[in-house]
């Protein structure tokens, strides 16, 4: 028989976890005593029309997107903060990286979602974002708007989550989709069949002209555009639009075990799958994104019906079609977050 003393301390006990139980769940996952009970993974989507950023719970059943409101109208590239649960986005109607406060808890909130903070206007034409170490880079794709300046834009974000201008880094390659691959930047070459690699990007003296130091040709490929390399699974994905005129002709290149190619600078056919044909219905697949817990790939393909999210198995290859096909006007960007 328990003593009163007993009673109590499991009285305390139990009151406890309920606390934690009650503050620490959110939308995304659930945690008590910190256990993670609910590996949610979440998609997010930028739009370059519609004036809305996509949300996607990947383990909520059959998915479905849920939208709040974009600073601008027309958005790209996307990284999410685990620790901060914030989102950042390359916002093109104003050209600036904005940050939204607390998405996921926030998504329901009658109030919407909030924008914590903007960065000072410094790129036009801005496409890809990448992260590393409390530094952001954006891709601005050389225009007429900006005198046809290919450059790579770097942000700080300092305490208290402020973004604070840094510099940049001219180049002479045309940019799209950009990221990290420890301290390298993998840069797509635009309007080609080729990825650049800047090797410790960061540590180039702020505001000097960048060269790759070396690029990998990808044979096969017509115009790539988005990239994605998931380390623990060693595959890095790309997209190629074909013909940015053709909603037909798009396509996905699967390279798996990338890391054994070395310094290889061309890669035939045979080291890659792809994906493309017409049941595919890929017409310009801007940017992808790969889950390595559920082998699945989703892209965000611009022209098939104005904008569509299609969903891959990852072990798929030549003219299949897709798992899963959702609208969602405008799609321009993607990122996968994994509470893992």
């Amino acid at each position: 028989m328990l003593s009163n003393l007993s009673l109590s301390r499991l009285g305390l006990l139990l009151i406890a976890v309920m606390a934690l139980s009650l503050t620490s769940c959110n939308d995304d996952d659930d945690t008590i005593l910190g256990i993670d009970f609910d590996d949610d993974g979440t998609l997010f989507l930028s739009s370059n029309t519609s004036g809305m950023v996509g949300v996607v719970n990947l383990e909520d059943g059959a998915p479905d997107i849920e939208t709040f409101t974009a600073s601008g109208t027309d958005a790209d590239g996307l990284y999410y903060d685990t620790d901060e649960g914030n989102l950042y986005q390359v916002d093109r109607t104003n050209n600036v990286l904005v940050e939204y406060n607390d998405v996921i808890d926030d998504l329901d909130d009658p109030n919407g979602v909030d924008v914590e903070s903007r960065s000072t206007s410094d790129f036009t034409n801005g496409r890809g974002l990448a992260y590393r170490n409390k530094q952001f880079v954006v891709a601005q794709q050389g225009s007429d708007e900006n005198d046809n300046a290919n450059r790579l834009v770097v942000y700080n974000i300092l305490t208290g989550d402020d973004i604070q201008t840094g510099y940049a880094f001219d180049t002479d390659i045309a940019l799209w989709g950009i990221q990290f691959v420890g301290s390298d930047l993998y840069a797509v070459v635009d309007k080609s069949d080729s990825v650049a690699v800047f090797t410790g990007l960061l540590n180039n003296a702020p505001g000097t002209m960048v060269t790759p130091d070396r690029y990998i040709k990808v044979d096969g490929i017509t115009r790539t555009h988005g990239l994605e390399y998931n380390a623990e699974d060693d595959i890095m994905i790309l997209t190629d639009i074909g013909d940015a005129a053709s909603d037909t002709d798009g396509g996905l290149v699967i390279l798996r075990n990338f890391s054994t190619l070395g310094n290889l600078t061309s890669v035939g056919a045979e080291s890659y799958t792809r994906i493309g044909g017409a049941t595919t219905t890929l017409g310009n697949p801007v940017d992808v994104a790969y889950d390595q817990d559920t082998d699945r790939i989703y892209v965000a393909d611009r022209a098939t019906n104005g904008g569509t999210l299609l969903i891959f198995e990852g072990t798929a290859s030549g003219d299949v079609a897709p798992m899963t096909s959702l609208p969602f006007p405008g799609l321009s960007s993607l990122y996968l977050h994994r509470d893992n």
